[in-house]
């Protein structure tokens, strides 16, 4: 089971966020407040990683956070979709 912490969240966007990256060094780190644009994320990009982001962190991203401010930067993604992480439960245990 994945952690439902502020760390494992970061990792799990930086994780669905790399591979549309597409001008982004595979071995440099990704930086959160540089464009996404600049880095490789064009609008069909985008539509790929919200399903991606919605996949790994089993969220649903809801239509009015579709917006370019949302996709500008990983940094404003992160914060866009973190209340929608926090909000979702913690898996039972057991």
């Amino acid at each position: 089971m994945t952690e439902n912490t502020p760390e494992s969240a970061a990792a799990r966007i930086q994780a669905a966020l790399r591979p549309h990256l597409r001008f982004l060094d595979p071995d440099r780190p990704i930086p959160m407040n540089e464009s996404l644009g600049k880095l490789g994320l064009d609008s069909m990009g985008a539509i790929n990683l919200l399903f991606d982001l919605e996949q790994a962190l089993q969220i649903k991203i809801p239509d009015a956070l579709l917006t370019a401010e949302t996709f500008e930067t990983g940094a404003a993604l992160e914060k866009a979709i973190r209340p929608l992480i926090e909000q979702k439960p913690d898996p039972p245990t057991g």
